[in-house]
C-alpha cells in the first residue's frame, strides 16, 4: 500500500509553500504528495507540479467555513473519494504548510507502529499552563470543556498521522464538531475534545518532545515564550545542532512545526529551500 502526505491551504503563493514542498521531496519520501488548495497565487500550482505533487484546486466550490475548518472538510473529501475509487493509503500524514519543514522521511518514524491508527504530536504543556490552548478551547466549546481537559496535554492539529480510514474519519469528526464552535479556529480544540473523549475507544500514540516525530517549536523553542514555558514543559527542549533540530538525545525530528518562531532556525531552513 502506498503512503500519502497531504497539506491544505488557502491563498498562498510559492514563497509560503516552497519549504514544505521541497523539504518533503528532499526527505526521500516516495509516496503520494498532495496539495489541497483554494485561491493559490500565480505560479504556485505549476511549482507544486514540478515537485511531483498532485494538486486538487477546490477554488470553484463554495467556501466551507474558515480555512482552519475547511481544510478538514477537504481532507475528508479527498480521502473518501480515493477510497471510493478503490485506493487506500497505508499511512496518511496531514500537516500545515506555511510553517512545516520535513527533516527526515516521516515513514522512518511511523514504521515502528503496527497497525497504523493515529499518531499525534503533543505541544508540550498541560492545558492549565497553555494559555492560548486553554482560551481557544473555552471560547470554542465553553468552560465545561476546558475543565474536562485541564489536566490533559493539547495535541497539535497541524501534524497528524494515521491509517487512511483513521484520518478520513477524524477529519470528518473535526469538521462537524468545529461547526458548533464559537470561534474562527476551533479545529485544535475539536481534535482534543474528540481524542480525550474517546480515549478508551481509540488507539492513539501521543508523541512528546523526547521522540523524533514532530518538534512543536511554538511551545518548545520560541525565544519569546520559552522562559515562561520552561517550568511547565512535559518533556526536554529540542536542540539545534549542525543545522538540525534534534531531540535532547540527539535524534533529528522528522518534522519541525512553527520553525519560523525561532529566527536562527527560520533563516537557516528558509535559506536552504528558497528560490
Amino acid at each position: 500500500m502506498q503512503d500519502c502526505v497531504i497539506g491544505c491551504f488557502t491563498g498562498y503563493g510559492w514563497q509560503e509553500v516552497q519549504v514544505w514542498a521541497r523539504s518533503l521531496v528532499a526527505s526521500g519520501f516516495m509516496g503520494r504528495k498532495v496539495a489541497l488548495l483554494r485561491d493559490p497565487l500565480p505560479g504556485c500550482v505549476e511549482a507544486l507540479w514540478t515537485c511531483g505533487f498532485e494538486v486538487v484546486d477546490y477554488s470553484h466550490s463554495p467556501v466551507g467555513g474558515t480555512p482552519y475548518v475547511e481544510r478538514f472538510t477537504q481532507l475528508h473529501r479527498y480521502l473518501q473519494h480515493r477510497r471510493q475509487q478503490g485506493e487506500a493509503f497505508r499511512w496518511v500524514v496531514a500537516t500545515d504548510v506555511r510553517d512545516v519543514y520535513f527533516q527526515r522521511n516521516p515513514l522512518d518514524y511511523l514504521a515502528r507502529f503496527d497497525p497504523p491508527r493515529l499518531v499525534l504530536s503533543q505541544e508540550g504543556m498541560l492545558y492549565e499552563h497553555a494559555a492560548w490552548n486553554a482560551a481557544n478551547l473555552a471560547s470554542s466549546f465553553g468552560q465545561v470543556a476546558l475543565e474536562a481537559l485541564r489536566q490533559a496535554a493539547p495535541n497539535n492539529a497541524g501534524v497528524l498521522a494515521g491509517g487512511h480510514r483513521s484520518i478520513e474519519g477524524l477529519a470528518l469528526l473535526i469538521e462537524h464538531l468545529s461547526q458548533g464552535g464559537r470561534t474562527t479556529d476551533p479545529d485544535q480544540a475539536a481534535l482534543n475534545l474528540l481524542v480525550e473523549g474517546l480515549a478508551g475507544a481509540l488507539w492513539v500514540h501521543r508523541a512528546g518532545s523526547a521522540e523524533p516525530w514532530a518538534c512543536q517549536a511554538g511551545v518548545m523553542a520560541d525565544p519569546n515564550r520559552i522562559a515562561q514555558n520552561r517550568p511547565h514543559l512535559l518533556g526536554p527542549e529540542p536542540v539545534w545542532r549542525d543545522g538540525w533540530v534534534q531531540t535532547a538525545a540527539g535524534e533529528p525530528y522528522a518534522i519541525v512545526h512553527q520553525y519560523d518562531r525561532v529566527p536562527l532556525w527560520d533563516a537557516a531552513i528558509t535559506g536552504r529551500f528558497e528560490g
